[in-house]
Parts: C-alpha cells; structure tokens; sequence
C-alpha cells in the first residue's frame, strides 16, 4: 500500500464514520416522529449512508459505518461492550455488506459498477435491508423481550431501512444532475 492508498483509505473510513454519526444524530433529534418501534423507523436515513458506504466505499466504507456507529453508542452515554457490538456489527452490517458482495460477483459487477441496472441496485437495497433488519431484531430479542413480534419489527425496519436508502440514492441521483448540468454550462 502507498501512502496516497493510506490516505484514501483513511479518508473514506472517516467521511462514512462522521456521516453515519451526524444523519443519525439528524434522525433522533428532528426525525424521530418517523419512530414507528423501538429501534425501527419508517424512514431511517442513516441507512442510507451504510448502503451507499459498502456499494461506493466498500470494506473502508463499511469500517466508517461501524465507527460512526461506535461514536453514536459513545454518544449516547453507552458504554461499549466489545463482545456485544462485534456482534451486533456482525449482524447488522458485515453479513449484509458480504451478501451484497456476494451479490455483485455473481451479477460480474465487482470491480465496475458502471453496468449496474435499477433492478440490481434495488435488489442490493433489499439484501442489505432485510438482512440488517433480520440481524439486528434478532440479536436485540436475544437479548430482551421488546414486547412486539419479531416479524413487526424486520418488517418495520426493513421499510424504514428501504425508505432511506431510496431517499440516499435520490439524492445522490440529483446531486449528479445539477453537477452534470454546471459541467456543460461551463
């Protein structure tokens, strides 16, 4: 690795980490009236960044996406259990990001994501989606009992997970535009 890989590197860990931690802290503190359960909203943002950190970012990206969540469980006055959050971090977002992975060989878009079709990129979406959600609800009801069914709330919060994702990848989508459009005027 050369120190400009280093550098890059290090520069996508952490502009995925202080994005994750500041649409979340966005999430609780202006958007929490989407809370349709604990731990599962109807339009979850942050999700969005992790989906766009392991399609653009990959393994650096994905590292961001546990930071950032590290540095949200730190602000939030929690104390990090390792045990407890290698495993929540495992459910929640290493198996998506490897399904995902897994995803993109098969499909031969590996390395070149220019041929990558709505219908993929949407199904990429419900992969990570409906994996994270299945991960973390059921790691979360193994550790309590949250007094709602399992299937309420991986339903929940996959469309919550969906929702922020589509609003992420819109957004991105417009940004593309108006830069595209500045480009050509120029």
């Amino acid at each position: 690795m050369t120190k400009n890989d280093i550098f890059e590197t290090l520069l996508s860990v952490s502009f995925f980490a202080v994005l994750y931690f500041l649409l979340y802290q966005v999430q609780v503190e202006v958007l929490s009236d989407f809370d349709f359960l604990p731990m599962a909203s109807i339009l979850f943002i942050p999700a969005g960044i992790k989906f766009l950190a392991m399609v653009v970012g990959q393994g650096p990206g994905v590292v961001g996406i546990a930071l950032g969540f590290a540095l949200v469980e730190i602000n939030a006055g929690k104390t990090l259990d390792l045990t407890a959050f290698l495993t929540h971090v495992l459910l929640w977002l290493v198996l998506p990001y490897a399904l995902l992975r897994g995803y993109l060989a098969k499909s031969d878009l590996k390395n070149d994501l220019t041929a990558l079709t709505t219908y993929q990129l949407f199904v990429m979406a419900v992969i990570v989606s409906l994996t994270s959600s299945l991960g973390t609800q059921l790691y979360f009801f193994g550790l309590h009992d949250p007094q709602y069914p399992v299937l309420k709330g991986v339903w929940s919060m996959t469309i919550g997970d969906l929702s922020g994702i589509f609003l992420s990848l819109a957004f991105v989508v417009a940004m593309r535009r108006v830069f595209a459009r500045r480009t050509r005027t120029n």
